[in-house]
């Protein structure tokens, strides 16, 4: 297996763990073994991109526990590109970037011409 492969495997399994509610992490115990332990993971934050799956034929990136793909939209905002580290979105033409656990652009809460948003 060459180590394209093996990250986007374990990528996915990451992703994977957050969609259930739940992630793997690993402390040291008092004896100085490494063991892991099961943690339970945040609410989801609205605009934030929780994860991004990145391969070349289809990326996709985790958002409010939703597996988005280029072109698809969320809130009404547009996915236009998806990097490895960062998305690239647009609404109301207005275009943006943002980074994985990066704070919601102001972009995500602008209302659409003749509908109240709420916030």
């Amino acid at each position: 297996m060459d180590k394209g492969t093996l990250k986007w495997l374990v990528l996915a399994a990451i992703a994977v763990c957050g969609m259930l509610g739940w992630k793997v992490a690993t402390q040291a115990s008092k004896d100085g073994k490494k063991e892991n332990v099961v943690v339970e993971r945040p609410e989801p934050r609205f605009g934030v991109v929780t994860a991004i799956l990145y391969s070349e034929d289809s990326p996709s990136v985790l958002i409010e526990d939703q597996m988005l793909h280029e072109g698809e939209t969320i809130h009404e905002v547009k996915i236009l590109d998806i990097r490895t580290d960062k998305v690239q979105f647009e609404k109301q033409g207005e275009q943006w970037e943002q980074g994985v656990q990066e704070a919601a652009k102001p972009e995500w809460w602008k209302r659409t011409k003749g509908k109240e948003t709420s916030t």
